[in-house]
């Protein structure tokens, strides 16, 4: 998949068909082992989750019969718009930055956020808005591109060309790809207010998923070791699972409008036909065919 370039990083995928990048036949194994480990990590029901970077709902399934309500969050209006013409009125679909959400204080008990943070360099600021979002004892569910993966290692040590994969900064190492090491993850989420994740590692090996889909495993491929991969962390993709720190009781919320705060000032907003008003640096925000467009 080729992206536009973009000065902006909530356009990196506007007018991408991502659904195409999950059709292929190389990505439909990896797919299947995303939606198992995180259907496990999820938790059985809940009142309200929100799906960070929800692009087009590829994940929907997994949780929406869990949750009263499910919000999907993303920086492409494009993909917001196939997720509303798949889901209809079964989420609520909100267009903003990670950087800024546009929710207040304990206003969910769980937080998904799957395949954004490889796009994320300033990981405080994304987990610091996460635990704000979250409610005391509420989880996160995300995942990352791990650094210090086995082949990034091997090959390190093979040609010494790579990048050092032990380093705890991040890497850019692709025009849309930034690796993070588990142990900067690690500590991040513990400054702003998780606990140690737990985590479950995403290797699919062909000729053995062969093997098992010739078998009829009911678990996909790669399912049988993913804990193991996770504890010793080297598989490309991580999917980890924390818990928020703290006694913040979860938001009362009589309707959608009372989720809802400025991005920009955090001040609350004024309910409008079609829009949303900042009373406090009066910028509005439009209701585009049942898309809220926080965008900044």
């Amino acid at each position: 998949m080729r992206f536009p370039p973009s000065g902006k990083d909530y356009s990196l995928y506007e007018g991408i068909r991502y659904q195409e990048h999950w059709e292929d036949p190389a990505e439909i194994r990896q797919d299947a082992l995303e939606r198992y480990i995180i259907s496990d990590m999820l938790p059985a029901s809940g009142r309200r989750i929100i799906d960070l970077g929800a692009g087009y709902g590829r994940l929907a399934p997994v949780y929406l019969e869990r949750f009263d309500q499910a919000v999907l969050y993303d920086g492409s209006m494009s993909l917001l718009r196939d997720a509303r013409d798949d889901l209809g009125t079964r989420a609520l679909l909100v267009a903003g930055d990670l950087s800024r959400l546009p929710f207040k204080a304990a206003s969910f008990d769980c937080v998904l956020t799957i395949r954004v943070l490889q796009h994320v360099r300033d990981l405080p600021g994304a987990f610091g808005e996460m635990r704000r979002v979250v409610e005391g004892n509420g989880s996160v569910v995300f995942s990352y591109h791990n650094k210090r993966n086995a082949r990034r290692v091997i090959r390190y040590f093979d040609t010494r060309k790579s990048g050092n994969p032990f380093s705890l900064e991040s890497a850019e190492i692709g025009p849309t790809l930034i690796s993070h090491h588990p142990r900067r993850v690690d500590a991040l989420m513990r400054e702003a207010g998780f606990t140690t994740p737990e985590y479950k590692g995403t290797v699919v090996v062909g000729p053995l998923a062969n093997i098992t889909d010739r078998l009829g495993h009911q678990a996909p491929a790669g399912a049988r070791w993913a804990s193991l991969m996770g504890r010793l962390r080297l598989a490309p993709w991580l999917i980890g699972r924390s818990f928020a720190e703290g006694s913040a009781d979860a938001r009362e919320v009589d309707s959608t409008d009372d989720l809802f705060e400025c991005p920009n000032c955090h001040a609350d907003l004024r309910s409008l036909d079609q829009a949303y008003e900042c009373p406090g640096c009066h910028r509005r925000y439009p209701i585009d065919d049942g898309i809220v467009d926080f965008r900044l």
